[in-house]
C-alpha cells in the first residue's frame, strides 16, 4: 500500500481518542463490560484485504484478542475485522474481505459491548488474482509497473522461497516471527512509509489461516550507490537529546543533498531509543519513527535492533521484540542494493526475566544461522556481502567476543564480508580479509557519549574514545567498498587530533572545581595518566578511525618523528564528560559511560618544548588530513570545540 502497506501505523494524520469520543453516545452501545479506549486513529489507510494494519493506544486502554473490530458504512453495514495481536501499546488487524475504498464508523466490540472509536478512510487497492495453493499458508506477488517480478527471495524468517517468473510465491510458515519479508532485489526499491522501506509485513501467528503479502517494486539504477552508516542515538527525550539530534540531522541532510545525483539509502547499527525511558519519558519506538520521519527525508533507512531497542519489561528474548517489529522492522532479515547483499542480524540475546532486569548476552541465534544459510543460497560469491549487527563481532585485539562467531565466519567463507557494528561507542577496525574475508567496523555514536559531552559543552560531541559523535559515508560502487567518518558538524578532514602533553594536565583545580574532596579525588584517579604535569616534550595524537593500512608521518623541521601507540583516555573526553559529572558531585560508572581507553592513541617525542611539528595522516583511501602544530599548543576545552 502507499504509505500504509506494511504492518505498523505510524506517521498519526489525525488523532481520535475514544475518550474524547464520548459524546458520540448515540453510537456507544453497551450490555456487559465496561470497555473504555485510548486509540490513535489513522484518518486514512491505503491498503488492500487481507493486509494487516495497526494502531497505537495509550494508557494500556486497547482492545483485546478477544474482540473485534467493526467497520460501520454510510449505509449502516457491519464489517468484522479479526484482531490478530497486541502488545502494551498496540494493536494489529486484517482488512476483512468485504471492505472496499470509503469512509468507516471504526468500532471496537467485546462480546455484546460495542464502542465508536472515530472514522477512518480506507482506500482499498485492487490485486492480481492469485490462486491458493493447498498446504501453503501464505502466498503474493511482487509487482512493478503492475508485472510480476520473478526470483525475489521471500521469507518468514525460516523458510525461503523465490517469486516464480510471474512474480508469484507461496510459503509454507508456522509463522513462529509473525512477520513475512522480502528480500528486496538489486535495481529495485521498495514503497516508503516516510524513511521506512515496505518490504514486510505481520502474519497473525496462526499457521491454520491463509494469509495473503504482496509488495510493489520500483525500478530504479542502484549498482554505484552512497550508504549513510548510523551508530548509536540512544533517543530518550533527556539531556537536550532531541535538540543535539536536529544537528545531526541537519548534518546529514547536507550529504544527502550534495549526493543527490546518486541513490542513497541509510542504514542503523541499534539503540536508537533507549527501553527504560520508553517508560519514564513517554519516549520509545513509535516516538523515534516520528522524530526521524520529521528531521530526514530523500532516502530509505533500513534499521537493526540495538539491546536497548528491546523491551526488558517483557520476559525472554523472544516477547522483548514485539514492540520493535510492530514500529520498526523485523529483528533480522535481507536485501539487496546493486551488487552488494545486505544481511541484518540481531546478536543480544536477552536472559531477563521481565521484571526491569537488562541481562543479555551477545550471541546469535541457531534460528538465525539457519535462515542465513538458505538466504545466502540465492547469493552468488561475486556479491560483496555488508552484515550489520549492533554488538561487536570481534573486540578491538580481534578476538571474537560473541557467541556463534565460528559458524558465522563458516557460512559467509568465499564471499567478501563487511561486518558493521556500534554499541561500545568506540570505534575501532579488524582487518581479516586476507585471513577471513572479513573487514569489522565498529563504529562510534551518533549520540557520542550518551549526548552528555553535547549537553555540558554545546557543539561538542565525543565518544567515550574521543573520537567525535557522527556517523559513516560509504561509497558502493559495483562491489567496491570505500568508507569515511563524518563528525557532525565538522569536515571529512577532521580525521585526528592533537594534544601537547607539556600543556595537557587535568587537575581537578583546574577542570572540576566545585567537586568535593571525593569527588576531586575520584576524577583525578579517572585521569591519573594526565594529572601530573609534564616536561618530556611528547605530543600525543588520537587518529579517530585508524586501521593498519593507514599512514602516519609526522615531522620536525623536516625529520620524520617515530611514534608509537599508547594506551590512554582521550583527556579532552575526561575534561569535557568526567570532569563535569565530577564537578556536580557525580561519578560516572566505568562500565557504562566513563571514557575508554583509547586503541587509536598515538604520541612522537620532540626536541623541545617550542618545536613546530608537522602532521599528515592518510586514510587506507588516500584522503589525507593535515595539521601544523606551533607548540606550546594550549589546553582546554574551548580549544577543541
Amino acid at each position: 500500500m502507499k504509505g500504509y502497506r506494511n504492518f505498523v501505523a505510524l506517521a498519526i494524520a489525525a488523532i481520535c481518542m475514544a475518550a474524547s469520543c464520548e459524546e458520540d453516545s448515540k453510537e456507544n452501545v453497551t450490555h456487559s463490560e465496561e470497555l473504555t479506549l485510548l486509540i490513535s486513529l489513522q484518518a486514512t489507510v491505503d491498503g488492500a484485504v487481507g493486509d494487516a494494519v495497526t494502531f497505537k493506544f495509550y494508557s494500556g486502554k486497547g482492545p483485546k484478542e478477544t474482540d473485534v473490530v467493526v467497520l460501520k458504512n454510510s449505509a449502516g453495514k457491519e464489517i468484522v475485522c479479526d484482531i490478530v495481536s497486541v502488545t502494551s501499546d498496540s494493536f494489529t488487524f486484517i482488512i476483512a474481505d468485504d471492505v472496499v475504498t470509503g469512509k468507516y464508523g471504526f468500532y471496537v466490540r467485546r462480546g455484546e459491548t460495542v464502542k465508536k472509536v472515530g472514522d477512518v478512510q480506507f482506500n482499498i487497492e485492487d490485486r492480481i488474482r492469485i490462486p491458493e495453493k493447498d498446504g501453503y499458508n501464505i502466498y503474493g506477488v511482487i509487482t512493478c509497473d503492475e508485472v510480476g517480478v520473478p526470483g525475489v527471495v521471500v521469507s518468514d524468517g525460516v523458510e525461503v522461497t523465490v517469486t516464480d517468473k510471474d512474480g508469484i510465491y507461496y510459503l509454507q510458515s508456522k509463522e513462529y516471527n509473525r512477520t513475512v519479508f522480502m528480500s528486496v532485489p538489486s535495481g529495485y526499491e521498495a514503497a516508503s512509509n516516510g524513511v521506512l522501506p515496505v518490504f514486510h509485513k505481520a502474519v497473525d501467528g496462526n499457521p491454520n489461516t491463509v494469509e495473503r503479502a504482496d509488495w510493489t517494486l520500483t525500478k530504479v539504477n542502484n549498482a554505484n550507490h552512497v550508504l549513510y552508516l548510523l551508530g548509536d542515538m540512544h533517543l530518550a527525550n533527556r539531556n537536550n537529546d532531541l535538540n543535539q539530534f536536529a544537528s545531526f540531522a541537519s548534518d546529514l541532510m547536507e550529504q544527502v543533498n550534495a549526493n543527490k545525483s546518486k541513490r542513497q539509502y541509510a542504514l542503523t547499527l541499534g539503540d536508537m531509543t533507549w527501553d527504560l525511558y520508553w517508560y519514564s519519558n513517554a519516549y520509545d519506538l513509535y516516538s523515534y519513527v516520528e522524530t526521524i520521519n520529521s528531521k530526514v527525508s530523500g532516502i530509505q533507512i533500513y534499521h537493526t535492533i540495538g539491546n536497548h531497542d528491546h523491551d526488558m519489561n517483557s520476559a525472554g528474548d523472544f516477547n522483548t521484540v514485539t514492540a520493535y517489529k510492530a514500529a520498526v522492522a523485523p529483528t533480522y532479515y535481507s536485501f539487496n542494493i546493486g551488487e552488494v547483499h545486505y544481511v541484518v542480524l540481531d546478536n543480544i540475546l536477552c536472559t531477563n526475566d521481565g521484571t526491569g532486569s537488562r541481562t543479555y548476552d551477545s550471541s546469535l541465534t541457531t534460528d538465525q544461522l539457519d535462515w542465513l544459510r538458505k538466504d545466502l543460497s540465492y547469493v552468488d560469491k561475486s556479491k560483496t556481502l555488508v552484515i550489520t549487527m549492533h554488538a561487536q563481532m570481534y573486540g578491538e585485539t580481534g578476538k571474537a567476543s560473541m557467541a556463534y562467531s565460528t559458524e558465522l565466519e563458516e557460512i559467509v567463507n568465499g564471499y567478501t564480508a563487511h561486518v558493521m557494528s556500534a554499541h561500545t561507542h568506540i570505534i575501532w577496525n579488524n582487518d581479516k580479509t586476507a585471513e577471513k574475508g572479513i573487514f569489522h567496523h565498529n563504529s562510534g555514536a551518533i549520540c557520542g557519549t550518551w549526548w552528555w559531552t553535547g549537553y555540558y559543552t554545546p557543539g561538542l560531541g565525543l565518544c567515550k574514545d574521543g573520537s567525535p559523535s557522527g556517523y559513516y559515508v560509504y561509497e558502493m560502487n559495483g562491489t567496491d567498498v570505500k568508507w569515511r567518518l563524518k563528525p557532525t558538524g565538522r569536515d571529512f578532514n577532521y580525521m585526528f587530533r592533537t594534544y601537547d602533553r607539556n600543556e595537557t594536565v587535568l587537575s581537578a583545580a583546574n577542570f572540576a572545581p566545585s567537586a568535593d574532596s571525593d569527588h576531586a579525588a575520584a576524577f583525578e584517579r579517572t585521569a591519573s595518566a594526565w594529572v601530573s604535569g609534564s616536561a618530556d616534550n611528547y605530543v600525543y595524537f588520537n587518529v579517530f578511525d585508524y586501521d593498519p593500512a593507514w599512514k602516519i608521518e609526522v615531522t620536525e623541521n623536516g625529520n620524520a618523528l617515530n611514534y608509537e601507540t599508547v594506551k590512554v583516555k582521550d583527556p579532552l573526553h575526561l575534561v569535557s564528560y568526567e570532569a563535569k559529572r565530577y564537578n556536580d558531585n557525580k561519578t560516572p560508572t566505568s562500565s557504562f559511560n566513563a571514557s575508554n581507553v583509547s586503541s587509536h592513541i598515538f604520541r612522537v617525542k620532540a626536541s623541545s618544548a617550542t618545536s613546530t611539528l608537522e602532521f599528515k595522516i592518510t586514510d587506507r583511501f588516500g584522503n589525507v588530513s593535515t595539521e601544523t602544530m606551533t607548540r606550546p599548543k594550549a589546553f582546554s576545552i574551548n580549544a577543541y570545540k
